[in-house]
């Protein structure tokens, strides 16, 4: 049987606040990497709020520098950033932020989505 490499759309929708789901996205997307599929992260909705600097979540900033090591993209809906008034500044740098259509197109794109 032959491996074939996929594109994975981590897609975060939950608070992080109180949970361990966000950190298991970001967990998810570095473990794509080592099945050497190409992953990205999409943070929407509530998603969004596992982007803020100010929280203190050892486990997210971990992650996060691992996949950013393997050149992974994380992205953040602008609509839903928007809808809960929170500026660019306040989220981890790197993020690339997606108008709607962009959004539409990362959703299509990736052969796989697994939501967190």
């Amino acid at each position: 049987m032959d491996f074939t490499e996929r594109k994975v759309l981590i897609l975060v929708i939950s608070k992080p606040f109180g949970k361990i789901i966000a950190a298991e996205g970001w967990r998810a997307a570095v473990g794509m990497f080592g099945m050497d599929h190409q992953s990205q992260m999409l943070f929407i909705g509530d998603g969004v709020y596992g982007l803020m600097k100010e929280q203190d979540i050892a486990p997210i900033r971990m992650f996060k520098s691992t996949f950013e090591s393997f050149d992974g993209r994380v992205c953040v809906s602008k609509k839903s950033l928007d809808e809960r008034k929170i500026n660019k500044s306040e989220i981890f740098e790197g993020v690339e932020v997606l108008d709607e259509e962009s959004v539409a197109n990362a959703l299509v794109e990736n052969e796989v989505i697994i939501s967190f």
